[in-house]
């Protein structure tokens, strides 16, 4: 509340750093006080000195795009440095994204709009598990396409239900699989201690 009565008061635009300085300085220690105020490790933060930090966007489902277009970008540009003889339309073709069939309609729409394939993993109990999610990747893999982004959702639209975060972060951690965490419906009751 009070980072929105300041971001009024400044009334601007900040589409960037040069912009509105102010604006864009604001940004960084909100979502400084939000990772603090949700217990986050230092390096998600800005102030860590690190590449920590975060950026506010106007929706969920246009947090989840940009989510997916950031994990796109990188996994080409990766890519082309391992395979410099590949154009970026064949390395787009065999990208795979990946998210619970519980997870919010918004995640095939980042897919429909990033242009690029999404593939829903069978949940147990309306959650998605690691071993589910190794098991979509290492098929993949196998034909020959490459995991980059997987959507891991802490309480998801239709039941609240939370996917398993421990598991399912090791396993994007060891495909250098991009995974964007959607905590848009409950991710606010990480604020409380209990």
């Amino acid at each position: 509340i009070v980072a929105d009565m300041l971001s009024g008061a400044i009334a601007c635009i900040g589409f960037t750093w040069i912009a509105s300085p102010a604006c864009t300085e604001l940004e960084v220690v909100m979502m400084d006080w939000l990772g603090k105020m949700l217990d986050l490790p230092k390096e998600f933060l800005a102030c860590s000195g690190g590449k920590g930090g975060g950026v506010i966007q106007g929706t969920a489902s246009e947090s989840t795009l940009v989510a997916l277009l950031g994990a796109k970008a990188k996994k080409v540009q990766e890519v082309k440095a391992q395979h410099p003889e590949w154009d970026e339309h064949t390395i787009i073709g065999k990208l795979v994204g990946y998210c619970s069939d519980q997870a919010h309609s918004s995640v095939e729409r980042a897919g429909l709009l990033g242009g690029v394939k999404l593939r829903s993993v069978p949940s147990e109990n309306h959650r998605m598990r690691g071993d589910a999610l190794e098991k979509a990747i290492q098929q993949d893999l196998a034909d020959g396409l490459i995991p980059f982004y997987a959507v891991v959702t802490l309480g998801t639209t239709n039941s609240c239900a939370f996917d398993y975060l421990d598991e399912c972060g090791p396993v994007g951690n060891k495909h250098k699989v991009w995974i964007h965490v959607d905590a848009a419906y409950a991710g606010s009751a990480f604020i409380c201690p209990e």
